[in-house]
């Protein structure tokens, strides 16, 4: 089924002219909150959602170079449930940069300096809800796509220390590139991010009843929670989950006077992921809060007016 005829269920009257384009980034398989955060992009109205990159998170498994391929399969099972064939899914980069000019090829990077390229007027952003792999090797690939996007990451650590945090770790050498060119990047470190926190009867009650794809959703998180839970977890206690990924959708569809973030200097990332003092770095966005209610209550209503009951 075509995108618009889900997103016609919603009755909405949008204008035409606020329209935004975005690519995704995502390892939808390295955690249950990934395909939520997917999913919420694919059903926001206002989002011309270009294609959505599997992307690596060979932390968990170094060595492998299949995890880009684990979330690639993820991704189709996720759009087969929420029964969208018309929204591009694209292969990644299988692993991390071997250096900070590294730029290797993968269809989701051409994709990324393709779509930068397109004779479009509509601004583009790419959020990317793990390692910034694929958006660093596109902005080392081509140059000059840097001043036509905007990045928006979820990841780092909290400011003004840094630290040791998921998504940097997938790739640091990553990071640093994007952190070092010229594009706009908003970043949301994990201080922000892990906001985000639900429980599991929430989640049965506002999503696992919204047709196949809520279905979908809640029975993946369910199966994934015994991994990572256990005695002195400081993450998981059972009945609880973090959807770090939804603030990307949050801080695109927010207004930009929310008093929320702030403007930093692009720091320099030392090898244990601190941040170092970097006069010379461009300036950034970088989130403070984010909003849970605003977001989550979005991503349930979507998905009750667009996957309900019985449909």
């Amino acid at each position: 089924m075509k995108r618009e005829q889900i997103l016609a269920r919603m009755g909405l009257r949008l204008p035409e002219n606020t329209r935004l384009r975005v690519v995704v980034c995502s390892d939808v398989a390295n955690e249950a909150d990934d395909p939520f955060a997917v999913l919420h992009h694919l059903l926001t109205p206002n989002f011309d959602v270009r294609g959505v990159i599997a992307a690596h998170f060979e932390s968990k498994a170094p060595g492998t170079r299949t995890t880009m391929e684990t979330s690639y399969q993820a991704l189709l099972r996720l759009l087969r449930a929420a029964e969208i064939d018309d929204v591009p899914a694209l292969r990644g980069c299988p692993a991390p940069l071997q250096s900070g000019g590294d730029a290797p090829d993968s269809e989701g990077v051409r994709f990324l300096v393709e779509e930068a390229l397109r004779d479009d007027p509509r601004p583009l952003y790419v959020t990317a809800l793990g390692a910034l792999t694929d958006v660093a090797a596109a902005l080392n690939r081509c140059p000059a796509i840097a001043q036509k996007l905007t990045v928006v990451w979820i990841g780092g650590g909290a400011y003004p220390a840094g630290g040791r945090e998921f998504n940097l770790m997938q790739d640091i050498a990553a990071a640093r590139a994007v952190f070092a060119a010229p594009c706009r990047l908003w970043q949301i470190p994990v201080n922000a991010y892990s906001m985000m926190e639900v429980t599991l009867p929430e989640l049965a009650w506002r999503v696992r009843p919204c047709g196949a794809a809520g279905a979908y959703l809640y029975r993946q998180l369910e199966a994934y929670n015994p991994r990572e839970c256990g005695p002195g977890s400081p993450f998981r206690k059972g009945e609880n989950w973090c959807l770090g990924d939804q603030p990307a959708v949050g801080v695109l569809l927010q207004c930009d006077w929310r008093g929320n973030w702030h403007t930093a200097k692009a720091p320099a990332i030392a090898d244990d992921m601190r941040y170092l003092p970097n006069p010379a770095g461009k300036d950034i966005r970088v989130y403070d809060a984010v909003d849970p209610r605003f977001i989550l209550e979005d991503f349930y209503a979507k998905l009750a007016l667009c996957c309900p009951r019985g449909v």
